[in-house]
């Protein structure tokens, strides 16, 4: 499962990271990639220096199973800012946009894990390609604002490309709702556009503004390590059982 979207700062590597653990908590076996060069969920997770990371991956210089580290609750591979020097390389490799998805076929994860959930760049190069066309589905978050809806129309228009020509049997899982003020107006309103405009993909139990999310990755917890009673924990805890529940 890819979670993108074109538009930064929609709590898509908030969400990656506390879905993950949401899913590990009810007993669901979960690998997380980060394949994006800002290498934000990395840092969430870890302050080593990894000896290998989605470069190795994409580079085709490491195996999947290489590149894996053990985490307590979910296991992940990281990303790395060098990622970007090899995006110029990347880009001259003859099927490019299909590395990962070979690099995942050769590997055994799927015999060892419920899912992998990949965190893309807000952006459609070689690496979210890469994501897209190895991912069965992709979930997408969308902050509660006007600004935010707009873009889905032009994130669902830019898909279209890629689901033809790379991945036809890539759907859309979700919209995930994310950063709901109940006490905002115009959140609220956002909202429930987002549920009458586009009603025909399933829409996850919102995710409300928690300053507690703010705290991930300081000291590499999560959001049920920071307060499990917070509203982030309760709705990424709702968002995971609907996710298994497909």
């Amino acid at each position: 499962i890819s979670i993108y979207n074109l538009k930064g700062g929609v709590g898509k590597t908030t969400s990656t990271h506390s879905i993950a653990y949401a899913l590990s908590e009810l007993g669901k076996k979960v690998l997380v990639m980060d394949i994006d060069p800002q290498s934000s969920l990395t840092f969430m997770l870890t302050d080593e220096r990894l000896d290998t990371t989605t470069k190795d991956l994409l580079k085709e210089n490491r195996t999947v199973e290489q590149c894996i580290k053990v985490g307590d609750k979910f296991d992940f591979i990281g990303s790395t800012l060098e990622l970007t020097l090899a995006e110029i390389e990347l880009n001259q490799i003859y099927s490019k946009e299909s590395i990962l998805k070979t690099q995942i076929e050769m590997s055994s994860i799927k015999d060892k894990y419920d899912y992998l959930f990949i965190d893309c760049p807000p952006s459609l190069g070689i690496f979210t390609l890469n994501a897209l066309t190895a991912s069965d589905s992709i979930i997408v978050p969308c902050q509660c604002e006007l600004l935010s809806l707009e873009g889905l129309n032009v994130l669902f228009e830019a898909l279209k490309v890629p689901k033809k020509r790379l991945n036809p049997k890539l759907e859309i899982k979700g919209i995930l709702p994310t950063l709901l003020n109940n006490r905002a107006g115009i959140s609220k309103d956002a909202y429930e556009m987002l549920v009458e405009n586009y009603s025909d993909y399933k829409i996850y139990t919102p995710i409300r503004t928690n300053a507690k999310l703010g705290e991930l990755g300081i000291d590499k917890k999560s959001i049920f390590e920071i307060d499990k009673r917070s509203n982030g924990a309760k709705d990424y805890l709702e968002v995971a059982r609907e996710i298994i529940n497909g």
